[in-house]
């Protein structure tokens, strides 16, 4: 986990501090959150500003969640976590500083949108692809939400008939084929870097798994470009940032060859402008506009 100290600024919120700590690997509610807040009070410490400064607090999470009242139904990654009143209870380990929770996708949507790749954009799309694959999507100059605020699951949209059981139940997922958990499992290492490195090296089965990840990606972004018809769609992710012709490459030439013209002609596919501080700058610039009652476009 990552907190930042951060002021607003006309282009990007500027980060003055900034810690790191492991997620706690028990996975109870009362550890996380403490080890949240500790994380935060260490930003602080390192550029010597008091707890009392601190105007909102913007907290990305996994999802499932409801953003409006800050509680966490489930995060999948951390056994336990479920049904967290993480707003409230965060706020409270901060001595009551409005802390505003949203999921990671949205709030990286968030960020590229306005300090970011997407700027400018009223109608985008901002793809992780990472541990897992995911996404948040501006439709008409706001978020789109969905009936249960789970708009964006595009790792579980189906692009096979047949293939690796996913995460979520299912098989065929975009995530079954490109999260780099799931590639990394498939191919019995520790890390989806493991898989690339030996695609390099010319390991068959590395091959395999890499080809039918860029073909999952492809797939993924003919979805978007004919369903959503966005101006752009910006590509973020650990994945995404480090191989970047494994996952944009493929993306581009897909839609380029097979979406509908008349919508591919529209978008364009961008790398992350913001890269690893996304989630940082977007959680800031939420928390920024929904302390001020400025975020109606958030939902």
């Amino acid at each position: 986990m990552r907190a930042v100290v951060a002021q607003p600024a006309p282009d990007r919120p500027r980060i003055l501090g900034d810690a790191s700590r492991p997620t706690p690997s028990t996975g109870r509610p009362r550890d996380v959150i403490a080890a949240l807040a500790e994380t935060a009070r260490a930003a602080l410490d390192e550029v010597g500003r008091p707890l009392h400064d601190v105007v909102a607090a913007g907290c990305a999470a996994p999802g499932p969640l409801d953003h409006r009242t800050g509680r966490v139904h489930v995060a999948p990654n951390i056994p336990g976590f479920r049904e967290v009143a993480l707003a409230d209870e965060l706020s409270a380990a901060l001595e009551g500083i409005p802390v505003f929770v949203d999921r990671d996708t949205v709030i990286a949507a968030i960020g590229e949108g306005l300090a970011g790749a997407a700027r400018g954009q009223r109608d985008y799309v901002y793809v992780t692809v990472s541990t897992g694959v995911g996404a948040g999507i501006v439709s008409g100059g706001r978020i789109l939400r969905g009936a249960s605020n789970t708009a964006g699951e595009v790792g579980h949209w189906p692009i096979a008939l047949a293939g690796p059981r996913c995460g979520c139940g299912s098989y065929g997922c975009v995530e079954s084929f490109a999260g780099g958990r799931n590639l990394a499992e498939q191919f019995g290492s520790v890390e989806a870097s493991d898989v690339f490195r030996a695609e390099r090296a010319g390991d068959p089965r590395a091959r395999e798994l890499v080809r039918n990840a860029e073909a999952a990606l492809e797939a993924l972004a003919i979805g978007l470009v004919n369903v959503l018809n966005p101006a752009r769609i910006v590509v973020g992710g650990g994945i995404a940032e480090h191989e970047p012709d494994h996952v944009l490459v493929p993306m581009r030439r897909g839609v380029r060859e097979r979406a509908f013209a008349v919508a591919s002609s529209a978008c364009e596919i961008v790398a992350s402008g913001l890269g690893a501080d996304v989630g940082m700058v977007g959680a800031v610039i939420a928390a920024q506009q929904r302390a001020a009652g400025a975020g109606e476009w958030l939902g």
